[in-house]
């Protein structure tokens, strides 16, 4: 298998860990070389390579010393690479996870190695060790005997107790990005001399989210189940990820409200059998790439689709950069909702809708800044002439204001302001009328304006 094939012999051969392995190259050159090691790190990066790599340097029998670039073609460097060398053992800490296992430990590191020239205690998964089996490791793993070394790797740092931390050298080991798996990838394609295009490879490199070896699987896959040249179309096909032309779709759907493209693509990601959430993650890196192609036109070494630097051109003149911003916002609440929702379906056609009616939308900010203008204020009454004769306080029968049945003055003067005010239609701004011609609905006052407002305590 390729994982296998083209596993790392050489610290020049790890891929995307640039920093450790110059790091470790130059601790051994220098001669500062720690007692124990610990490679941290998501799966499929490169820790157990490296503590093979490190392993040979420190034993490789071309040198005098440890030697920052081993041979590869010494006993103790074949048999490290093979893991069977009786003085490098590789110990699963998953299966040796109890004390009995540490104890055995111990009581090795105290006889010399058999042959080469450092014993090497190599432990994979480190963090399935029990509490007392790392505590028996205390003592010995902070003054070992001149002859031992450890080295530990394990993906779940979190469960490492700290005193076995605080007596190790960390490393920490990144995703590798998806570029540079694909750089990798043409390289072992045009070594197997299979014909594959640029962006089938990157498709795979993304598959492999940051791990080279889930990449390294998936290419192996590919590379089985294709007669001829290996294109984008066949990927999808045998490894059940969208294309990214769906996502191209959905980007024009979405700059041109097209809502039936859209229910259109979700029907055919479910009647292919599409991971929806895989989707949403590529739609969301597309989308990236379209904000990048607004902002910055002239670095096209950004894009993670370079190959679509035309069509991301494109659409940029087509989004606002709030659009946009909100696009990413609601694909990320989608992503998360798809994780628990009983009809992945519905919530994506939702999610994608949401991003179709998202122009016609104006942002929040600018509505509120609307909203919170103050009103025009009005012309002040003139006050009435001398002239004017005063009005007589009595009021005729035909006006006077009929009282309800059974309310007396004293009732009526008890009345609150909601309950002697009927509500009002009053006209709104500008902005809450599109609404309402969007979504429906009126604005009602329920009280006469100028009318004193309600105290707080009722």
């Amino acid at each position: 298998m390729l994982a296998l094939r083209y596993r790392p012999q050489v610290f020049s051969d790890l891929v995307g860990q640039d920093a450790i392995a110059r790091t470790l190259q130059n601790a051994i050159g220098k001669g500062r070389i720690w007692n124990a090691f610990l490679f941290a790190g998501p799966r499929g990066v490169g820790k157990t390579s490296t503590a093979r790599i490190l392993a040979k340097a420190l034993n490789c029998r071309a040198t005098d010393g440890p030697n920052p670039e081993p041979c590869g073609d010494c006993h103790s460097c074949r048999e490290i690479a093979g893991g069977y060398s009786r003085d490098v053992p590789e110990i699963d800490g998953a299966s040796h996870s109890g004390v009995a296992n540490a104890r055995e430990i111990i009581e090795t590191a105290h006889y010399a190695p058999a042959r080469d020239r450092f014993r090497i205690f190599l432990v994979d998964e480190v963090h399935m060790l029990s509490r007392e089996a790392f505590n028996a490791l205390l003592k010995t793993l902070e003054e070992p005997p001149p002859h031992v070394k450890f080295l530990f790797a394990t993906t779940e740092i979190h469960k490492i107790p700290d005193t076995i931390l605080s007596r190790c050298q960390e490393f920490e080991f990144r995703t590798v990005a998806p570029r540079v798996i694909a750089a990798r990838l043409r390289e072992i394609a045009d070594d197997q001399q299979v014909e594959v295009g640029d962006d089938a490879l990157h498709q795979v490199a993304r598959v492999g989210q940051g791990s080279l070896r889930d990449a390294l699987s998936a290419f192996d896959q590919v590379i089985g189940a294709v007669d001829g040249p290996i294109t984008a179309e066949a990927v999808s096909d045998i490894l059940g990820v969208p294309d990214v032309a769906l996502c191209r779709r959905v980007a024009a759907a979405i700059g041109e409200a097209d809502r039936g493209a859209v229910f259109e693509v979700v029907r055919e990601l479910v009647d292919g059998g599409r991971d929806l959430r895989h989707f949403v993650l590529l739609l969301t890196h597309y989308l990236r790439d379209v904000i990048v192609a607004r902002a910055v036109p002239k670095k096209p070494e950004l894009l993670e689709w370079v190959g679509e630097r035309e069509h991301l051109a494109g659409l940029a003149n087509t989004f606002s950069d709030e659009d946009l911003l909100r696009s990413l916002d609601v694909l990320t609440q989608a992503e998360q909702g798809l994780r628990w929702s009983p009809e992945p379906r519905f919530h994506l056609e939702m999610a994608l809708l949401k991003l179709v009616e998202m122009p016609r939308l104006a942002a929040f900010e600018d509505l509120v800044a609307r909203l919170d203008k103050p009103p025009t204020p009005a012309s002040p009454r003139k006050p009435p002439s001398r002239s004017t004769p005063r009005r007589s306080s009595s009021r005729s029968a035909g006006s006077r204001k009929r009282r309800a049945p059974g309310e007396t003055a004293r009732s009526r003067k008890r009345r609150t302001p909601s309950e002697a005010a009927p509500s009002l239609e009053v006209e709104p701004p500008p902005v809450v009328r599109e609404y309402q011609k969007a979504f429906g609905g009126s604005i009602v006052s329920t009280r006469r304006s100028g009318a004193p407002a309600e105290p707080a305590n009722g």
